[in-house]
């Protein structure tokens, strides 16, 4: 589970840090820096991923217009493996190019990793120096580690950095149409089919989905793959009528409507992530929905979350999630003046106590107190 973020120096995040726990909800108005958030950590999960090197990840343009530091820090804590986590990324800007100034990662404190100034040093898991050398300043050093019996704690952080899925749900980009399976989501969903083709390769998984996605789409039956190559799938939805269920329709993934898109998208990641440590950072995830269809998700979120089977991290501005998820102390107030750094603040359901009106309708009439 991800536990803090430190971000310094990237657009109006300055000094900046959050902790977090197992649900959490970012609010607060358009440009106050809620998606920035989830911005750097895909691009620090691009990073440690070895998609891109340093230049086509971290601008230098991104830098804070009213600073002239030429350096970013990033600092992720997540707990995990039986112990914690802490990793450090330093980007430095020059006219010329941009490179790694530090890149380190520590367990319970001890050292993994530490590549700086062009040199690396690696450590085993009972924290013993291991070898030294000296490495490319444009790229992460993660990516280039094979597993070995020794280093098994970094091979486990690699390995929990693509367990972060951070989207935006676009259904109108959401292509119907796969060539090959794809083991990342795009950062808007556009690849939803040759992701789902990916996982669905459990089939306890797909089970799981199938009769989630009955209860909340009316007649639905199943997904169906229609291949047109050898390589080219596309996919249809199968729904029985009112009239006869065994009269079966399919559908297009494109005919349906944008609402039963991203239902279909927030179901299959909840039930194809849950009880494998995930964490969920969405966007917006009531965008396209009425409330009697966000609720129900919304319910089943929590739970998980509850459970320890996930973790979430959501951008909202509607009323029923704002109010719902406030029933616990999980909600960030976000505000942030004209060339000013960010500043984030806890809210709960005490403020609506307070004053006798729920959360949502304080934010709406920019009443909203938040606590010391």
């Amino acid at each position: 589970m991800l536990k803090r973020i430190y971000i310094d120096n990237f657009r109006c995040l300055v000094n900046f840090e959050m902790k977090l726990g197992s649900i959490n909800l970012f609010l607060g108005g358009n440009g106050a820096g809620k998606s920035t958030v989830f911005e750097v950590l895909r691009k620090i999960q691009t990073f440690v991923r070895g998609d891109s090197k340093v230049e086509g990840i971290f601008k230098s343009i991104d830098c804070t217009r009213w600073q002239t530091l030429p350096i970013q820090h990033f600092e992720l804590e997540i707990a995990g493996n039986d112990g914690d986590y802490k990793y450090e990324l330093a980007i430095q800007h020059t006219q010329e190019k941009s490179r790694v100034e530090y890149e380190r990662l520590w367990f319970d404190n001890q050292p993994l990793l530490k590549f700086e100034m062009g040199e690396v040093q690696l450590f085993r898991d009972n924290y013993s120096e291991g070898p030294k050398y000296s490495f490319d300043w444009s790229q992460s050093m993660l990516p280039s580690l094979m597993p070995r019996p020794d280093n098994t704690k970094l091979t486990w952080f690699k390995n929990k950095m693509d367990q972060f899925i951070i989207v935006k749900i676009i259904p109108s980009l959401m292509s119907e149409n796969s060539e090959q399976e794809a083991t990342q989501l795009t950062p808007m969903m556009e690849n939803y089919f040759s992701w789902y083709r990916y996982i669905s390769q459990d089939q306890g998984k797909v089970a799981e989905l199938m009769n989630g996605l009955k209860t909340i789409l009316d007649g639905f039956v199943s997904f169906k793959f229609d291949q047109f190559s050898e390589k080219h799938l596309t996919l249809k939805l199968r729904f029985s009528t009112s009239e006869d269920r065994r009269n079966i329709i399919d559908y297009r993934f494109s005919e349906l409507s944008d609402g039963q898109k991203v239902l279909i998208a927030l179901y299959t990641l909840l039930y194809c992530t849950q009880s494998e440590d995930y964490t969920l950072c969405i966007d917006e995830p009531e965008n396209f929905l009425a409330l009697p269809e966000i609720q129900p998700w919304l319910i089943h979120l929590y739970d998980l979350c509850s459970e320890k089977k996930m973790q979430a991290l959501l951008i909202s501005h509607h009323p029923e999630l704002i109010n719902y998820l406030l029933a616990s102390p999980i909600g960030y107030w976000f505000e942030r003046r004209s060339n000013a750094p960010v500043r984030v603040k806890k809210i709960s359901n005490e403020v609506a106590e307070s004053t006798g009106l729920p959360v949502s309708e304080l934010i709406a009439r920019g009443w909203l107190y938040e606590p010391a």
